[in-house]
C-alpha cells in the first residue's frame, strides 16, 4: 500500500465511518411469550363491521409469500418434529415453537402461521369459512436451529392450492397440489365471537392468544428482516431477494405489502418501510425476558447478512460514485466476517480484509 492511501486511511478512520443499508439491528425473543409479553403485534384488521378497515398486509384471500431471517437453536426450542417432509390435513403447526401467528381464536377458521418444531418449519392454515376445505400444515426436513442465521420463505400458492417452504433460497417440502383454496384473510365484517381481542393481529415469536404455553410455545432466538408478500414468489424470486435490503420502488419488491426491517434499535415500535402503508407493529420489549434489541455494531452476528442491491461494485453507499464515503464505510466493517451478499466482501471469500481494500482501492475514483 502506498504511503497516500495510508493517510487516507488515517483521516477516515479518525473521522468514522457510514454504513450502506444493511441490518443495523434485530430483536432477541426468549420463549417467554405468555400475558401478552416478548412479541410483536402488526395490525391486519379493526374487527368490525361496516366499511373494509383491512391493511395491506392482510394477506391470505389468494396466494401469499411470508419470508424472514432467524436464528436460534434446539436447546432453546424443544417441541419434538413429525419426522419431515410431511403434510397432513390438521392444525398442528401451532405445535411447534411459534415464529408467526395469524389465527382467529373464536367463530372463524380463517387461520395460517408459521412455527419450528425439532428444528423443521411448519407451515398451516385453517379451514377457512366456507365449506369444502380443511386445515392443512406441511412440515420440512432442512434444520434451521443451527446457531446460524437462516432465511425462511412460506409460500402459500392459491391457484396451485399448495403450501411450500424454502431455506435459504432453496426448496424445503412442497405440499401436494389442490389441496387449499380457502379465503385465509381477516373477515371484512370481524369476528362475531372473539375470545381474546389479538385475532386481528400478525404476532410474531409468541402464540398469540396466549392459549396453552406447554402445548403451543413461543420461539427463542433472533428474528430479523419479517416480510410479507401478497403473491406467491417463485424459487428464482426467493433465491435473489433473501439477502437484498428492497427499495420500496424497486422491480424486485412487486407485491411487497410489508417490509418489517426491525431497525429501531430501540423503542417499542417496528415500522413497514414497503411502499404499501401497512400499520406500525409494537414489540413487547425493554423488560428482561422480553423482545431485546440486538445490534451489530455491538455484534456483526446479532443481525441477518443482507445488503442493499448495486449496479456498480465498490459504492457502498449507493450514492453512484465510488469516493471517500465508501471507503469509510468499507473501513467500518474491515477486519470483520462477511455473510452472503455483504457488498464489501469483494472477493467473496467470507472475509473483509486487504484483499478487499485492493479491490476497492483499483475501483477508487472510477464513475459508475
Amino acid at each position: 500500500m502506498t504511503p497516500s492511501h495510508n493517510g487516507a486511511l488515517l483521516v477516515l478512520l479518525a473521522a468514522g465511518s457510514t454504513a450502506w443499508a444493511q441490518s443495523e439491528s434485530a430483536l432477541r425473543f426468549f420463549g417467554t411469550g405468555t400475558s401478552q409479553q416478548d412479541r410483536v403485534r402488526i395490525p391486519v384488521d379493526d374487527n368490525a363491521p361496516g366499511p373494509d378497515a383491512s391493511t395491506p398486509c392482510d394477506v391470505g384471500a389468494a396466494s401469499f409469500t411470508i419470508d424472514f431471517w432467524l436464528r436460534g437453536s434446539a436447546t432453546d426450542n424443544t417441541s419434538a418434529n413429525a419426522g419431515g417432509d410431511r403434510a397432513c390435513d390438521c392444525f398442528n403447526w401451532i405445535e411447534g415453537n411459534i415464529l408467526v401467528d395469524r389465527d382467529i381464536y373464536g367463530a372463524s377458521d380463517r387461520d395460517w402461521g408459521i412455527a419450528v418444531a425439532g428444528g423443521f418449519i411448519r407451515f398451516g392454515v385453517g379451514r377457512g369459512d366456507a365449506p369444502g376445505w380443511n386445515e392443512h400444515t406441511i412440515e420440512g426436513s432442512t434444520p434451521v436451529l443451527t446457531g446460524a442465521w437462516t432465511h425462511v420463505a412460506c409460500v402459500r400458492d392459491f391457484d396451485a392450492g399448495q403450501l411450500r417452504v424454502y431455506v435459504n433460497g432453496v426448496l424445503d417440502f412442497a405440499g401436494p397440489a389442490n389441496r387449499h383454496r380457502a379465503d385465509l384473510s381477516y373477515p371484512n365484517s370481524g369476528d362475531p365471537a372473539p375470545v381474546t381481542p389479538w385475532g386481528p393481529f400478525i404476532v410474531l415469536a409468541a402464540e398469540k392468544h396466549d392459549a396453552d404455553p406447554a402445548n403451543y410455545p413461543s420461539f427463542s432466538g433472533f428474528l430479523d428482516e419479517f416480510r410479507v408478500w401478497d403473491r406467491a414468489l417463485a424459487p428464482a424470486e426467493i433465491e435473489s431477494v433473501r439477502a437484498l435490503v428492497l427499495a420500496p420502488g424497486a422491480a424486485q419488491a412487486s407485491g411487497l405489502v410489508g417490509m418489517y426491517r426491525l431497525e429501531e434499535g430501540a423503542g417499542t415500535t417496528a415500522a413497514d418501510s414497503s411502499a404499501s402503508g401497512s400499520p406500525v407493529g409494537t414489540v413487547i420489549a425493554g423488560v428482561p425476558g422480553n423482545a431485546q434489541w440486538v445490534l451489530r455494531a455491538i455484534d456483526a452476528g446479532n443481525t441477518a447478512p443482507v445488503s442493499s442491491p448495486s449496479s456498480c461494485p465498490g459504492d457502498l453507499n449507493g450514492d453512484g460514485t465510488i469516493n471517500t464515503a465508501d471507503l469509510a464505510a468499507l473501513l467500518g466493517v474491515f477486519g470483520g466476517a462477511a455473510g452472503p451478499g455483504e457488498p464489501a466482501d469483494f472477493n467473496a471469500d467470507g472475509a473483509i480484509n486487504t484483499a478487499d481494500l485492493a479491490v476497492f482501492l483499483g475501483r477508487f475514483g472510477a464513475p459508475c
